[in-house]
């Protein structure tokens, strides 16, 4: 077996760098493939100059042959057969099963009867069955998960010593990476005698993986339930969450009907499966913050109307917010005060979409805290941030003084607090006083120029035209409101 090695080791030193060149993705394994033929080399050249125990001489021929031994490995299976994605495992045995052979030669170099001892010596057969039980349970292991499939790299795996995403499947372990950052080696003697729950998708699937997730919050009967499901489906399919499936679409469900209260249940779909602490937060941000919109906080039941008349804004605060609007400051006193008492407090979640461009609308909305992204897109798809909003900056002002659709589309950056004025409420005032409607007319030029610009900018000479002209609002105000000349 132990041929001279002026010829091995140039051949696997050789041979390790085509592969390496061939396969730079094998490259660390080429590494430990010269490290063996150095090793080896070192042992030759010493027994070679300085007559050293045949001892050293059969470890370099050993050492050579191992280097072979990967290298036929990794020539066969990585490259010329990679294109029928052979199993790992068949790599790893094929080399095991050489490391074998390579240690009863050493065995046999040194005049030891293998043969002879493994017969005659029942002892030494039980003690290496009983050292070899746990690695042949692995390996048998890593055999049937390789043919059966059943658990492969890519894979969301969960099970009583860990969970994570498979990254890799040897002949002894697999190897887990947990959300924690940490990396989990599970026997595969363990993998095929417990239960293995394979997250986000079915053995052998290849799609992105989605894992149900049920977030439940509970409502006093006072609330419609049907309401109630209306408004959390429409603000978690409004705009996408991180994490979070768009099909299938998020539910909201009644789970029970609770003697103190109703428990509901919203189902939606992940695609990091394990990350459910991170995308469930974003999800109940969004569903508190559109409940609040209808007035139904997310408190303690036994004290949501004592906590629900504490959340409303001040007179003074619903005040000072619409003072901050320039253009109601041809306003009394009196006729603001009335105008403020009139303001709804509304939340919205972070990416939440406040409005959309092209919809319909009738209210203007003021910040009162947190900033908000104004974005304004072409039907090409093409779209520019016109702006970005904070405290004390409104918007919407078209769709409430002239009924237009929105012209840009608004989406929360941060949990957002603001006012909302409707047309019912102007219109009362502009029915006491139409001049008013002049006044509406010429404070809006102004906000009117930035967004034209950035209309011009992305639709050229057809923005210009649809773009409002000046001389005309006022005219389209007072037929909105249905006001005289």
């Amino acid at each position: 077996m132990f041929a001279d090695l002026a010829w091995i080791l140039p051949a696997a030193v050789l041979g390790a760098i085509l592969l390496a060149l061939a396969l730079p993705s094998e490259r660390r394994r080429m590494r430990f493939v010269w490290g063996l033929a150095a090793i080896s080399g070192a042992l030759w050249l010493t027994g070679t100059l300085a007559g050293a125990d045949p001892w050293v001489e059969v470890a370099a021929a050993a050492l050579a042959h191992l280097a072979l031994i990967h290298l036929g490995a990794i020539f066969v299976f990585h490259l010329m057969l990679r294109r029928w994605e052979i199993p790992r495992i068949a790599s790893d045995l094929s080399i095991g099963a050489g490391y074998i052979a390579v240690f009863l030669g050493v065995l046999g170099a040194l005049g030891v009867n293998v043969t002879g001892l493994i017969a005659t010596s029942a002892i030494a057969t039980a003690v290496l069955g009983l050292a070899v039980q746990d690695m042949l349970a692995n390996l048998a292991g890593g055999i049937v998960l390789e043919l059966e499939r059943s658990i492969v790299e890519g894979d969301w795996i969960r099970t009583d010593q860990g969970a994570g995403l498979v990254r890799s499947v040897r002949a002894r372990y697999v190897a887990v990476h947990t959300p924690d950052n940490d990396t989990l080696l599970i026997p595969n003697s363990v993998l095929v005698r417990s239960p293995v729950h394979l997250l986000g998708r079915e053995p052998g699937e290849t799609t992105t993986p989605r894992h149900r997730i049920v977030v439940k919050f509970a409502l006093p009967y006072r609330h419609r339930a049907a309401t109630v499901v209306a408004t959390v489906e429409g603000a978690l399919r409004a705009s996408p969450m991180e994490g979070v499936a768009a099909d299938p679409k998020p539910h909201c469900v009644v789970l029970e009907f609770h003697p103190e209260h109703v428990q509901y249940g919203v189902l939606v779909w992940i695609e990091r499966p394990l990350m459910e602490l991170l995308d469930a937060s974003g999800l109940r941000l969004r569903i508190a913050s559109a409940l609040d919109r209808i007035g139904a906080p997310l408190e303690p039941v036994p004290r949501v109307v004592d906590l629900q008349s504490s959340r409303e804004a001040s007179p003074d605060a619903r005040a000072a917010a619409l003072d901050r609007v320039e253009i109601f400051q041809a306003l009394h006193p009196a006729e603001r005060e009335a105008l403020s008492a009139s303001l709804s407090r509304l939340s919205f979640a972070p990416g939440e979409a406040i409005l959309r461009q092209g919809e319909p609308g009738d209210s203007l909305f003021i910040l009162a805290s947190g900033r908000v992204r104004v974005l304004v897109s072409r039907p090409s798809g093409l779209s520019e941030q016109v702006a970005i909003l904070g405290p004390g900056d409104f918007f919407g002002e078209m769709a409430l003084l002239a009924g237009e659709t929105r012209a840009a589309t608004v989406t929360a950056i941060d949990a957002v607090e603001c006012y909302s004025l409707g047309k019912p409420e102007l219109a009362a005032l502009l029915e006491e006083r139409p001049e008013l409607a002049a006044e509406f007319a010429r404070a809006i030029l102004d906000r009117q120029s930035g967004l034209h610009a950035a209309q011009e900018k992305l639709a050229g000479e057809e923005a210009r035209q649809n773009a409002a002209p000046g001389g005309d609002l006022l005219s389209r105000i007072r037929r909105y409101f249905e006001l005289s000349a």
